[in-house]
């Protein structure tokens, strides 16, 4: 009878015991049972103390049933984002580490819930492992190393590409190459799967477009003379589906002037001051020596209408022509006139540019004058035209 009461005492005993453990614990006041003194003020105390105790933390991560999680939790801390939070009245936690009275082995109480009259402050950070998240919070003023939450890894944002696009050149001559290199694009969490080139006119409608499907995206582009300027513009798109903004990889490119050069065609009506009146015609090829002076060879004849003096003559002219900008030009220069048994001339003209389809014709009017060059002041040599250029 003696031996079945001890018995049964014992069985009592362990199941109160077992009760006891697994029992869930309300805990409203912190500090009592401390993990480590003193209280830790800053991120740099908490990275510290896991240092400093990790042997103990590990001791206390197999108590709590949880020893696979410690090698990942020690790896990832170092790096890990911590953040200082609020605890507020009602938090549960998995499991929390203690020491009792803060002397002595590590030791650990599990389905703890704050239950104080006020949130408390602690450092919270998470450890990832096998595809879920573990959710830590350490309360500043006991360092109880506790685990709040477990869940699934969230699923991260598809982040943008971000597209790094070099141009050869921000200004071109019309008719030129231009290379467009965005080669130097990334994704941060996925390949790229394709590169959107275009080319904009100066209204934003795309003249041409080009798609490259794989490294090293590099474009080239003709640039027309239709447009004064012209808008490339690189998008880069991942293998998710996310495209870079369009702002970071959009640059205007600037059509500079080409130098003029090109076959010349002139028409006109002269007049001769003894007096005679002709028509000319004359064709040639302009050679530009820089951007803006020009060397003209021109052969054509003038075809006397009417007048007391003078012939119909044929004429060879070599001038240089300088433009002020754009429109406008001066020249001068010296010709051969077959008439009147072949003389020399010297001939100085203005021009402007009526009309311009870049790159391919322009129309400009002169006036031109031509003296025969031994007889400057001479009426009878003296004639003055007006003429309408083609350049092309």
């Amino acid at each position: 009878m003696k031996k079945k009461l001890l018995l049964l005492l014992g069985v009592c005993l362990v199941v109160t015991s077992a009760s006891s453990a697994f029992a869930a614990v309300t805990l409203k006041r912190l500090g009592d049972h401390p993990f480590i003194r003193p209280a830790m003020t800053t991120e740099a105390d908490l990275r510290t103390m896991v240092e400093k105790h990790s042997a103990d933390l590990q001791a206390g991560f197999a108590k709590a049933g949880t020893p696979e999680l410690f090698p990942e939790f020690m790896s990832q801390f170092p790096n890990a984002k911590i953040e200082t939070v609020q605890v507020a009245p009602g938090q549960r936690f998995d499991w929390m580490l203690f020491r009792k009275n803060g002397k002595g082995p590590v030791k650990t109480v599990k389905d703890v819930t704050w239950g104080g009259d006020a949130p408390f402050d602690a450092f919270k950070f998470y450890i990832d492992k096998d595809g879920q998240r573990y959710e830590f919070i350490v309360p500043s003023i006991c360092g109880n190393l506790s685990l709040m939450a477990v869940e699934a890894i969230p699923a991260q944002a598809n982040l943008e590409p971000v597209c790094n696009m070099k141009l050869s050149s921000s200004e071109i001559k019309c008719g030129q190459v231009i290379t467009v290199d965005a080669s130097g694009s990334t994704d941060a969490d996925g390949t790229i799967a394709e590169v959107v080139f275009q080319l904009l006119d100066s209204s934003n409608a795309v003249v041409t477009e080009k798609i490259d499907n794989e490294a090293p995206f590099v474009q080239e582009f003709t640039i027309p003379c239709e447009s004064p300027r012209y808008t490339v513009k690189t998008v880069v798109i991942d293998s998710n589906g996310a495209k870079s903004s369009p702002a970071d990889c959009t640059q205007t490119v600037t059509t500079v002037a080409q130098l003029r050069g090109g076959p010349v065609v002139d028409v006109g009506l002269a007049h001769q001051f003894d007096p005679a009146n002709y028509a000319f015609a004359r064709v040639g090829y302009e050679f530009p020596l820089t951007d803006k002076l020009t060397a003209m060879g021109l052969i054509g004849g003038f075809a006397k209408l009417d007048g007391d003096d003078g012939d119909s003559s044929f004429t060879a002219d070599a001038l240089l022509n300088y433009y002020f900008n754009d429109k406008m030009f001066v020249g001068g220069g010296v010709g051969f006139w077959s008439g009147n048994d072949g003389k020399a001339d010297l001939i100085v003209n203005l021009g402007y540019l009526v009309y311009e389809k870049p790159g391919s014709f322009k129309t400009s009017i002169f006036v031109e004058g031509r003296c025969q060059a031994d007889e400057l002041i001479s009426s009878y040599a003296s004639r003055l035209g007006v003429g309408v250029r083609f350049q092309f």
